[in-house]
């Protein structure tokens, strides 16, 4: 059975909420932007399928939960995001994770074999854009609401690894152009993931183009409270 797609609808408040045919508004989904809550309505499909990370989620319950129209970073903390979603109510915290074909997906340049593209059809689609419409928004094709993602994805990254370059003394993000020192060693921003794990432990991968992985940073230890550097 193929997973039911929410899509960002107007709220009476004026801001986006995802909502199915099913079960009408998905709860803690309400966001300024239509990306936010289209993020957070499709939580467990764009984890899984790798165009999501710990960041991004994080990221977009942040939006849900200010009433900007911006892209909001400041209540973003480096150490703890899964109990940043836990507290907006998005559990489990293995949302937070990747799966396997995840990481492939997460590794690969090419948009074509992400999981919510033959998820949308063409009358979804057509839905999509009649909300957006709505809401002022330009019409968009899958590959915009792929792009949209990633380009959240990428702003949530970039936010991260800001902090944690303030936070730590092992990492150095040069934003200008988006490498990462870590231990020494750079790595480009686009190859990094912050994944949150079943455990609660906070870790930084490097994904290879094939979806290999490698851990370069515990940020957080399971059960602990703040991060540690190991």
């Amino acid at each position: 059975m193929l997973p039911v797609l929410a899509i960002p609808v107007l709220h009476s408040s004026g801001a986006w909420i995802a909502s199915t045919a099913a079960s009408g508004y998905v709860a803690g989904t309400l966001s300024s932007t239509w990306v936010g809550a289209f993020i957070l309505g499709n939580a467990g499909l764009l984890t899984s399928s790798g165009l999501v990370s710990a960041t991004g989620l994080a990221a977009a319950a942040s939006v849900a939960a200010s009433s900007s129209s911006a892209f909001v970073g400041a209540t973003l903390s480096a150490v703890g995001l899964g109990g940043l979603a836990q507290s907006l109510g998005l559990v489990p915290v293995t949302f937070l994770g990747l799966t396997p074909v995840g990481w492939v997906v997460a590794g690969a340049a090419s948009t074509a074999t992400v999981g919510i593209g033959y998820l949308i059809s063409k009358r979804k689609l057509s839905q999509i854009n009649e909300e957006r419409e709505k809401g002022g928004l330009d019409p968009i094709g899958v590959k915009g609401i792929i792009d949209e993602i990633r380009a959240f994805e990428e702003r949530a990254n970039r936010n991260v690894f800001t902090k944690l370059s303030l936070e730590r003394a092992d990492v150095n993000f040069d934003k200008d152009h988006d490498n990462v020192e870590i231990r020494g060693e750079v790595y480009r921003l686009g190859r990094l993931r912050y994944v949150v794990n079943v455990d609660g432990s906070e870790e930084v991968f490097f994904v290879s183009k094939v979806g290999r992985k490698k851990r370069l940073l515990v940020v957080k230890p399971s059960g602990s409270a703040g991060a540690v550097i190991v």
